[in-house]
């Protein structure tokens, strides 16, 4: 972002700041290439050598992931050691005084310093223009710089590029030594500097292009952090604690630094903080942007598991995706929707009730008419637009201000939700002011409907008489024949009458104050939801709307009781995390009969389908806040059971076989081709064939639900019956080789490959299923032997069938780490043509690849983390070592191209002391959709997304496991902590108790 000021201003204020630290390399002087070149030729040299003693695994040094990872702007003892680490290597710090050629830590030091020393005698060093410019400019001012270095040669670089004369104090690698001063990035050379020049930390500004400088000049309070990009580490600078970030020193002045310095300043200005705290509980929007209107109706939705309705304005406006989902309510495919992406269209797939979730109308939609006109954000003269989701009240606030061109300003003031204590019941309320005029004020809260046939196309509209005074309607899913009723009552002021549309008399500064009882039943709740709905509004009295809501607050404020997750210091990451955690809420509920979708009950991507996600992703969040819900989502699985055991009957194998997508019956809802729209083009889908390990996922989800409530009521009932069936369809799925017993034709998590042999994920999960089917049916037989009598009938369960199980799960082949100790994705991989994805092209929809599906096929591209899900659900799996290695060999292969990805990938590079991974991948899946990372929230938003993030820090960075004693963090976990979190608080569930965890950032080898 490049900062103007004013020209020609004669009288340029006081820049507020006393001081200016300038780090040197890549700030000062043109000397970074020098030493990036002589960090690659050491360690370059130095692993060929290991590799010459019969130790595999050379990857040469990258001038730009380990460069900026690892050494820059460290000093050179901490690069060698920090690089070291990253590829899994220790070596033993030796003595200072040991020589280039021995193999210490202090002698590849010495040893790098020598090649620079050859490199700034042979090339010199140069400054950059701009930043002469800015100090000359500084200085003219009255204003003292500094610079400091880790390198040992400063001073002479500084004197070869003719630029020590403009520091008032220098600071290199030899004075912190001699000074015993700590190396970035800690804090005490940038201190060092400010004291000399007689200024407090919070008077000065630091100017770094180091990612570890960035963090000290944080880390030592220093009132401004600028952060300059010299090539593609803007993202990175910014994370660490950059306040502003230039790709040159000659797009600031003398005025910018001051201005940037002064906000902040202000920022920073203890009466701010219990504001921050409040914007923690909330997501605002300010303004009006009918281009991004879709996605903020995702982001605004509210809910209660039971049903959810997006954030649309609450007068709606032409092409608004004014949805009402109810869960569970499905209906025939309708070829004119999309599936994921707008771009994708699958097709009637009418041989199916139950394809695709059904939208029904806005129940929330009002039309407000002031003096004849219309208020809306389209067409109406409006001055201010504000909407705020209340995180901590499950509620959102909408704020409008309208002045038309007399001057006549009328404030609209709405609030809705949708009751956490009553989960038919929606309650909203709206206040209209005329702030300055005495008009007529009309207010329509009829159900909004308009064009129900291409709106809600799964609908059919049902004739019903209406009492007296309430809106109510009814309709009927075309296919599956589910009746869905809705009932509207509204009451204004002191009115004792029942009416649909009111008018009142707007005094100047006289708020007219409507409220609504609104109710939604289905034939899934009984038998008549039409006189349902009705007899739920009539029951309501108007004077009891505050006791509702209190009832609505009530039950919020226990959730986050057990909920809430905290970041002590940083409010905007804990405004993220509570807003991921109020959308995984709202999603589920106490319901056997439904799931969670992949966009929740928030948008229509993916027709409202349920995939693996929920075991994996979200029901360890469920696990430990809410186990109840953990529960009733297996419970989904259980009463789906008959539908996978046809599906694996169709699929010509034994026992139960999960669809990769399904709804109501556990049918497979997958689509078998996708259609481009702006082509034509079709894309084969081989996922509801070939994605199988979704049956080995839900195992796994009834596994960890015991582990951590020891529910064994469960295990001996649903829990036991999905897992014999699903190691029965293993069984039968496995084909016997001359060593080993081998899966094919599947794909994995990474949807570019399919029809391949032996995933590596698939096939250890297929492992994990058969295992633990054995252990419970030899449990029960052992101690619930009459149980287990019941169940082998039930299931027509042979004796011999579990001691076949065991010779399979012993024989199954599991890919193992080659001599670089990397797993092979599946059979054939390590020969697919090399591909590894241009930054551009990560975190992108997949649409580009599947216009080139086959090619991508045969490469060696990822979509998202195959291999490494192993690590991710099994922590002890693997060595770190090992974990090391596969994480070096697929990061750089995967682009991203699901939501899914980004959470794994920061749960394991934190687990690794990656920092910069972590911190980049936790913020990609963190932020996804409160950022449209992706650009497709518009279309709901990405549950499984939010629990893995929740997942990334619970696990990955606290790296949290499970005793008899309740839950431990790792005591790695301080130093893993972003140094932006401070504190990290938050309360998990296990074994019917609830477990504080607090956990401080290290202050020491940060």
């Amino acid at each position: 972002m490049k900062a103007k000021t004013q020209q020609g201003d004669p009288h340029p204020t006081e820049p507020g700041f006393r001081v200016v630290v300038f780090d040197m390399d890549g700030v000062v002087t043109r000397t970074a290439d020098l030493h990036a070149a002589a960090w690659k030729e050491l360690f370059d040299a130095y692993l060929r050598e290991r590799e010459r003693r019969g130790e595999p695994g050379f990857r040469p040094f990258d001038l730009e992931g380990d460069y900026l990872a690892q050494v820059d702007g460290k000093p050179r003892y901490e690069g060698v050691r920090a690089f070291l680490a990253s590829r899994g290597l220790t070596l033993p710090a030796g003595d200072p005084a040991d020589g280039e050629g021995e193999e210490t830590v202090y002698g590849l030091g010495r040893r790098k310093d020598a090649l620079f020393e050859e490199r700034l005698r042979a090339q010199g060093a140069r400054a950059y223009g701009a930043t002469v410019a800015l100090i000359e400019a500084l200085r003219a001012r009255g204003v003292p710089t500094a610079l400091i270095t880790s390198s040992r040669h400063g001073r002479e670089v500084l004197e070869a590029a003719g630029v020590i004369g403009l520091f008032d104090v220098i600071l290199d690698g030899v004075d912190a030594a001699n000074l015993g001063l700590k190396g970035k990035p800690d804090a005490d050379v940038f201190l060092e500097a400010a004291k000399r020049l007689g200024a407090e930390p919070g008077q000065g500004i630091v100017v770094e292009d180091a990612v570890a400088g960035v963090e000290a000049g944080r880390r030592g309070g220093f009132g401004l952090v600028v952060g300059v990009d010299r090539g593609g580490n803007s993202e990175a600078l910014a994370s660490r604690g950059a306040d502003v970030v230039v790709a040159d020193l000659g797009e600031l002045t003398v005025e910018t630094l001051a201005a940037r310095f002064r906000e902040r300043a202000k920022a920073r200005a203890p009466e701010a903080a219990p504001a921050l705290a409040a914007r923690a509980w909330q997501v605002e929007q300010e303004g009006f942007d009918p281009a991004r209107e879709h996605g903020m109706e995702s982001l605004f939705t509210v809910g209660n598991g039971y049903l959810g309705v997006r954030g649309t304005l609450d007068m709606p406006l032409p092409g608004s995706q004014a949805d009402l989902f109810i869960a569970g309510i499905y209906d025939r495919k309708q070829s004119s929707l999309p599936y994921s992406e707008l771009e994708f269209l699958t097709g009637d797939r009418s041989d199916y009730a139950y394809s695709e979730i059904v939208s029904a109308p806005f129940p929330f939609g009002l039309e407000i008419i002031v003096d004849g006109q219309r208020l809306d954000l389209a067409q109406g003269p409006w001055r201010v637009h504000r909407r705020v989701l209340d995180l901590a009240r499950g509620a959102l606030q909408s704020h409008y201000l309208y002045e038309d061109d007399r001057g006549r300003r009328t404030r609209v003031e709405a609030w809705r939700c949708a009751s956490s204590a009553d989960p038919h019941l929606l309650l909203q309320e709206v206040s209209v002011t005329c702030e300055n005029h005495e008009s007529l004020v009309q207010l329509d809260t009829s159900i909004h409907e308009a064009s129900l046939a291409l709106d809600h196309p799964h609908l059919e509209p049902v004739q019903v008489d209406a009492p007296a005074g309430l809106d109510l309607r009814a309709y009927k899913t075309r296919a599956s024949g589910y009746t869905v009723a809705l009932a509207s009552r509204a009451g204004l002021g002191g009115e004792q009458q029942d009416r649909v549309i009111w008018q009142a008399g707007g005094k100047a500064g006289v708020t007219v104050r409507l409220r609504r009882y609104l109710s939604v039943y289905t034939s899934r709740d009984g038998t008549e939801p039409v006189r349902a709905a009705a007899a739920h509004v009539l029951g309501k009295r108007f004077e009891d709307f505050e006791r509702e809501r209190a009832a609505h607050e009530a039950r919020w404020e226990v959730f986050w009781a057990a909920a809430d997750i905290e970041c002590k210091a940083s409010p905007a990451t804990t405004q993220a995390l509570r807003f991921n955690v109020y959308h995984l809420r709202i999603a589920a509920d106490h319901d056997p009969r439904v799931s969670v979708g992949a966009r929740s009950l928030s948008g229509r991507a993916y027709e409202g389908h349920v995939f693996w996600d929920v075991e994996v992703f979200m029901l360890p969040f469920y696990l430990h806040t809410d186990p109840d819900i953990a529960r009733h989502l297996l419970l989904y699985r259980h009463r789906t059971l008959d539908g996978a055991r046809e599906r694996a009957r169709s699929l010509g194998y034994r026992g139960a076989c999960y669809a990769w997508e399904s709804t109501v019956t556990g049918a497979d809802t997958t689509p078998r081709r996708i259609v481009l729209k702006t082509t034509g083009k079709e894309i084969p889908i081989y996922t509801g064939y070939e994605q199988v390990h979704v049956t080995a996922d839900v195992a796994y989800g009834v596994w960890r639900y015991w582990q951590a409530t020891r529910d064994d009521a469960f295990l001996r009932g649903p829990g036991a019956e999905i897992l014999l069936e699903t190691a029965r369809f293993w069984a039968s799925r496995c084909i016997r080789g001359p060593r080993h017993y081998h899966i094919r034709a599947v794909t994995g998590p990474d949807e570019y490959h399919h029809t391949v042999n032996d995933n590596a994920y698939t096939n250890w999960m297929a492992h994990f299923n058969l295992e633990k089917a054995i252990w419970v049916g030899r449990s029960l037989a052992l101690e619930h032997p009459e149980r287990w009598e019941a169940l082998a009938a039930s299931l027509a369960l042979a004796p011999e069938e579990i001691g076949a199980w065991e010779e399979i799960a012993r024989e199954l082949y599991i890919p193992a780490p080659n001599d670089a100790g990397v797993i092979e994705q599946f059979e054939g991989y390590f020969d697919r043509r090399e591909y590894r994805p241009a930054e551009a092209e990560r975190f992108r929809p997949p649409l580009e690849r599947l216009f080139n599906a086959e090619e991508i096929n045969a490469s060696q591209l990822i979509k998202q983390a195959d291999v490494l899900m192993v690590p991710f659900l099994f922590p002890e799996a693997f060595s770190r070592e090992v974990l090391a290695a596969n994480y070096r060999y697929y990061e750089p292969r995967t682009d991203h191209g699901s939501s899914l990805s980004p959470s794994v990938h920061a749960a394991l590079a934190a687990r690794l002391g990656l920092v910069d991974d972590a911190r980049r991948y936790w913020r990609e899946s963190l932020w996804l959709d409160l950022s449209n990372t992706m650009g497709n929230s518009a279309l709901g938003v990405h549950a499984a997304c939010m629990g893995g993030t929740w997942q990334a820090l619970v696990f990955g960075f606290l790296g949290v496991r499970f005793t008899e004693d309740g839950p431990v963090v790792d005591g790695e976990a301080p130093r893993r902590l972003l140094e932006e979190w401070g504190e990290v608080a938050l309360t998990l569930a296990y074994r019917g108790h609830r477990y504080p965890v607090r956990v401080a950032p290290a202050e020491e080898g940060r």
